[in-house]
């Protein structure tokens, strides 16, 4: 690579860095101001909530040990939105259930990052999954649940978009646990806005898409 191939890699690591930033910042806000407005919490997943934000203080962690400045930029942003988030939910009497799933992430994460002084290789592995945490009970409750008018649109566009983003950026900064992170953002955020846009089955709404169901009405004898 020439000196200035260097200097131009750089520059792209710092413009996608900035981007994954700037985007990140806006993790969260759309859902909480989807509850804020219209007290709605149908269909939204608070374990997944919980999972994220678990994940953005170990994706901290971790950019630390790698001395990946937009590493830690990026999950440090994230922090405050999905807190923001989580906050209203509770208040709003969100359904917990699923919660075990929080403390099962947090050992997780524990035990692969005691596991850096023999292999990074877990800790790796078990960081760019970290999305399925919070997409995997996000997307099953999207779909089990007949009603998903508390679930934010945008929230979802914007996590697509960045999956994009960070994939790119882990290609320019050799950081394998972004591109793993990307492709289960992608396919998680896709199935989330594939249940938002399900015009299927009964109109009364009564039951999920993975559910049979009818809006039979009964005629008085």
């Amino acid at each position: 690579m020439t000196e200035e191939d260097g200097v131009q890699h750089d520059t792209l690591v710092v413009v996608f860095g900035v981007l994954t930033t700037v985007l990140a910042l806006g993790y969260g806000v759309p859902q909480w101001l989807k509850v804020r407005r219209t007290g709605s919490v149908a269909g939204v997943s608070v374990p997944g909530i919980s999972c994220a934000l678990v994940s953005a203080f170990a994706w901290v962690a971790y950019g630390v040990w790698l001395q990946d400045l937009w590493v830690v930029l990026t999950s440090g942003a994230a922090i405050p939105g999905l807190t923001a988030a989580l906050v209203v939910l509770l208040r709003s009497h969100a359904s917990r259930d699923g919660l075990w799933m929080t403390w099962a992430w947090t050992a997780t994460i524990a035990a692969a990052a005691a596991l850096v002084p023999v292999s990074d290789a877990p800790i790796t592995l078990v960081l760019g999954c970290s999305i399925l945490w919070y997409v995997a009970p996000a997307a099953w409750k999207a779909w089990s649940s007949a009603d998903v008018s508390g679930v934010s649109r945008g929230a979802w566009i914007l996590l697509l978009v960045e999956s994009a983003v960070c994939a790119v950026y882990g290609v320019l900064a050799d950081v394998p646990a972004y591109l793993v992170y990307a492709a289960i953002a992608a396919v998680g955020s896709a199935l989330v806005l594939a249940r938002l846009a399900w015009r299927s089955g009964p109109e009364c709404g009564a039951c999920p898409p993975l559910r049979t169901c009818t809006c039979a009405v009964l005629e008085p004898v």
